[in-house]
């Protein structure tokens, strides 16, 4: 049995649509003209059974079996052409009728065919499987031969002496390929391929139709496939925006790259996003606010025919300004240790901005107006320290801090006097009643100081040291309830004189006052 390595090659190459095509970008023409020249090798499988390609030894047998072909078609898309080809190959053994018949001069093993074509390409990237089909038309000369007991009679010693005629067949044809492309203009190609005449073509002039309903007559061949004109569109191919943010108002250059076998004239157009627009490939645009934009460059070529696109994103911000602390204050400058103030500055330059308040007490704040409370008095001294994209600055104040008053601490003149026994320096029940009240206001207003006065009235033994007893007893009792020694000036003042208005008589002179003073 012979082996057909035909048959397997075409086998082989059917499957070629099906394995796929991964790549993405348009690498060939979407419409125009071609001319597809090819070379090769030919085929037969028919009724005489002597193919050069059935490893059977006869491979050369009768001269090499070349194949010529050239095809002239039209692109409709990228994957779509129909071409008109014209082929002409040397066959050998395409009439040679049966093994034991050997071959004689003149055999006539060359043939012409034309073909319509439809051809599809399995993706339009680099590498693209394709399928084709059409229809065949063969010509060539048909030898009419006399077969007597199985051997011809005329055509035994040359065909020449056998009647012919001119013979046209018709009939189906499938090739499959793969396209290696090279650019948009030209692409290299292997194909493998046949035409199947009918058996009333009578390709191979025989009439057996051993081999079947019809005779097969294809090629193996590489070729090459040139774009003779037509459109190619504008693909945008690379697009170059500024890296990093760019400050407002600052021009920045924008630059767009095109296939360089686009058909002419391209157009270049761009929108930047915030309403302005600009023409060519190279364009300068300054924005006028912060932002982020997103900047669109469109070619097109062929009146709109061809449109390719690409996007970048921009960033933009408003130009760097360093940070100037122009002035700080605050809500009071004479607060005391119960008041919350409120720090605040007039700050210029570029936001964000970071603040951090150093209140001078050990205590921070990270807000741009920082508001707190002294628990001390005293004198202090504000930090600000501001930081932004141009560095950091700082500036200081300072802020005097007041122990808290009560109303009745500003406004209180004087104080209960406590009256004594005579020639007594103990303090009677009624007499701490009142000191209770004027101990009240003293722990009430810890900015308020005492003076204790003690008098003698008329008559009372030894005044000076009695007067001198008696404010010494008042001074005791604040002491002994958590008044500072330090806040009371005890004075003895002696025998009182004149009038006095504190206590009708004698009693109004014997008596301790104290004496609101304000540090």
């Amino acid at each position: 049995m012979k082996f057909r390595l035909p048959i397997i090659m075409m086998a082989a190459l059917s499957v070629i649509p099906w394995l796929g095509q991964t790549a993405a970008a348009q690498d060939r023409a979407e419409d125009g003209w071609y001319l597809r020249p090819r070379v090769g090798m030919s085929y037969y499988l028919g009724d005489n059974e002597k193919s050069p390609f059935n490893m059977d030894g006869d491979l050369f047998e009768d001269g090499f079996p070349y194949h010529f072909g050239l095809e002239l078609g039209k692109y409709f898309s990228s994957r779509y052409q129909v071409g008109l080809s014209a082929s002409f190959a040397n066959i050998p053994g395409i009439v040679e009728f049966y093994d034991e018949v050997t071959p004689v001069e003149g055999a006539p093993n060359t043939r012409g065919f034309a073909q319509l074509v439809g051809r599809h390409y399995y993706g339009s990237g680099k590498v693209a499987p394709y399928a084709a089909g059409g229809l065949s038309v063969g010509w060539g000369e048909r030898w009419h031969l006399d077969i007597t007991e199985g051997v011809p009679v005329c055509g035994a010693t040359a065909f020449a002496t056998c009647p012919k005629e001119s013979k046209v067949y018709l009939g189906p044809n499938l090739s499959f390929g793969l396209d290696f492309a090279l650019s948009k203009k030209a692409s290299l190609f292997v194909e493998t391929g046949f035409n199947y005449f009918l058996e009333i073509s009578d390709v191979d002039g025989s009439e057996n139709n051993g081999f079947g309903p019809g005779d097969l007559v294809g090629w193996h061949a590489l070729g090459l496939q040139v774009n003779l004109s037509g459109f190619t569109p504008v693909e945008v191919t690379d697009l170059v925006c500024p890296v990093g943010a760019i400050d407002t108002g600052a021009p920045a250059t924008f630059t767009a790259s095109v296939n360089p076998d686009a058909t002419l004239p391209v157009n270049g157009s761009w929108n930047f996003g915030d309403g302005a627009t600009a023409s060519g490939l190279s364009a300068s645009h300054a924005f006028s606010r912060a932002g982020n934009y997103d900047v669109t460059f469109t070619a097109t070529n062929g009146k709109g025919k061809g449109t390719s696109s690409r996007v970048c994103a921009v960033t933009v911000k408003d130009p760097c300004v360093k940070a100037d602390i122009v002035s700080m204050s605050a809500s009071t400058m004479s607060p005391d240790t119960r008041t919350a103030i409120t720090f605040s500055a007039n700050v210029r330059g570029s936001d964000p901005k970071q603040y951090h308040w150093d209140f001078g007490d050990g205590q921070m704040s990270m807000s741009a107006s920082g508001t707190h409370t002294y628990s001390q008095p005293g004198t202090y001294t504000v930090k600000l320290v501001v930081t932004n994209c141009g560095g950091t600055v700082e500036k200081t104040m300072t802020i005097t801090v007041v122990p808290y008053e009560a109303a009745i601490c500003r406004e209180i003149t004087e104080m209960n006097p406590v009256f004594f026994d005579r020639n007594s320096s103990t303090l009677t029940a009624e007499a701490r009643e009142k000191l209770q009240e004027n101990l009240a206001i003293l722990k009430e207003c810890p900015n308020l100081n005492a003076r204790l006065e003690g008098w003698a009235a008329p008559g009372e033994r030894r005044p000076d040291q009695l007067a001198a007893d008696r404010a010494k007893a008042v001074e005791q009792f604040y002491v002994d309830n958590g008044i500072a020694l330090s806040r009371l000036v005890t004075v003895g003042m002696g025998r009182a004189q004149g009038m006095t208005s504190k206590k009708e008589g004698a009693a109004g002179y014997r008596r301790v006052d104290t004496i609101p003073v304000r540090n």
